[in-house]
C-alpha cells in the first residue's frame, strides 16, 4: 500500500543573518559554511556543527568554537549556543524539518518541505519579523518539471513601484550568487531608503508567492 502524497512544496529561503546566526557570521569573502547539523545538549543548550570551507583564520567564529575534524578542503567546526533563538529552529517550530543549510557572505540559506501554502507564508513572515531581509531562493511543487505544471505569475498584482523594485534588483544582480549589488546599493539606485526597499521587496515577494502557489494548486 503506497503512501499518499500531500502535493508538497520544496522551499529554499535566504536570510541575511550575519548578526543572528553564527554559521552565517563566520562566512565572508570566499569562506562558506555548509552541512550544518545540531542536537539538544540539555538545559536549553544546543550543540551545532558545520563545515567551514576557506580561510578559517579569517572567519568570525563563536568564542567557544572548536575544530573537531579537518581535511585538506574544510574544517568541521563545533560550538554550543542557547536553544530557541535560531533561524532553522524557527522554521522547524512550524512542523517543517530543515533539510539543508549553507551560508556565504553573511547570508544563510535553508531548505525545507512544506505541506501547504500557509506554512511557506508563515515561515517567510516569522523569519522576516524576527531576523529581517528574507527572500525566496527556490520554490517548487510536487510534480514540477512537466509542461502541464508550468505556472504563470500574475504581474498585475504588483504595484508599479513593487515591479520597479524587483526589476531593478534583478538588473543589478541582487539575486545572483554571489551578489553583484547589496540592498543599500539597490535602494540608492531607486532613490529610497534601504528599509523602504526591504518593505517593497517583501510585499512583492508575498504577492508573487501567492500567484505562484495558487497557479500551481
Amino acid at each position: 500500500m503506497g503512501v499518499e502524497s500531500t502535493g508538497g512544496i520544496q522551499v529554499r529561503l535566504a536570510v541575511e543573518a550575519a548578526g543572528a546566526c553564527p554559521v552565517a557570521a563566520s562566512t565572508g569573502g570566499d569562506t562558506i559554511g555548509r552541512s550544518a547539523t545540531w542536537s539538544t545538549a540539555g538545559e536549553g543548550e544546543v550543540v551545532e556543527e558545520f563545515d567551514l570551507v576557506g580561510d578559517a583564520e579569517a572567519a568570525d567564529l563563536p568564542d567557544e568554537a572548536s575544530v573537531v575534524f579537518e581535511t585538506d578542503r574544510s574544517e568541521r567546526v563545533r560550538f554550543t549556543r542557547e536553544g530557541g533563538d535560531c533561524i532553522c529552529e524557527a522554521v522547524e517550530r512550524l512542523g517543517a524539518p530543515v533539510t539543508d543549510v549553507s551560508a556565504s557572505r553573511g547570508t544563510l540559506r535553508l531548505s525545507f518541505h512544506a505541506t501547504d501554502v500557509e506554512t511557506v507564508r508563515a515561515a517567510v513572515d516569522d523569519l522576516d519579523a524576527a531576523f529581517g531581509s528574507v527572500r525566496i531562493d527556490r520554490l517548487a511543487r510536487t510534480g514540477d518539471g512537466e509542461a502541464d505544471d508550468m505556472v504563470l505569475v500574475d504581474r498585475g498584482r504588483l504595484t508599479d513601484r513593487q515591479q520597479e523594485v524587483l526589476e531593478t534588483a534583478m538588473e543589478m544582480g541582487y539575486f545572483e550568487r554571489p551578489r553583484s549589488a547589496n540592498a543599500t546599493e539597490v535602494a540608492e539606485r531607486l532613490d529610497i531608503a534601504p528599509s523602504t526597499f526591504a518593505e517593497h521587496l517583501a510585499s512583492a515577494q508575498s504577492k508573487v508567492l501567492d500567484s505562484l502557489l495558487e497557479g500551481s494548486a
